[in-house]
């Protein structure tokens, strides 16, 4: 081999230990930043008991209005030590179901069952 094919092996080999290097950084970063933007698009999962921002987030309101909904016996909890509260996330989601307004279809089609099976 003479010097020019020695020094064009040498270039290459450095750019290839480059490349091995750079590439790997740059599938990782492309990735992670493809991860972050889909987190931001999935709704927050919560664990199976809610701590009291969690359950105002859960029940899309404020935490005051938990707070109140709470006084007035509107919901139930737990208590974690004196001062915190945990939240059965099925809890809250029979609290939703309870306050779901029928649409006319719906209350026509009960109007109905409770017809037929008085006759």
């Amino acid at each position: 081999m003479n010097k020019e094919e020695e020094l064009i092996k040498k270039i290459l080999s450095g750019v290839y230990q480059h490349l091995g290097m750079i590439v790997p950084l740059t599938i990782k970063k492309a990735v992670e930043e493809a991860f972050h933007e889909r987190a931001k698009d999935q709704p927050v999962e919560y664990d199976e008991n809610l701590d009291s921002k969690q359950a105002a987030s859960f029940l899309k309101i404020k935490i005051s209005t938990l707070y109140s909904k709470i006084g007035k016996g509107e919901l139930s909890y737990s208590r974690a030590g004196k001062r915190k509260l945990l939240f059965k996330k099925e809890e809250l989601e029979k609290f939703l179901l309870k306050r779901k307004v029928e649409s006319n279809d719906e209350i026509n089609t009960e109007v109905e069952n409770y017809i037929s099976f008085k006759r």
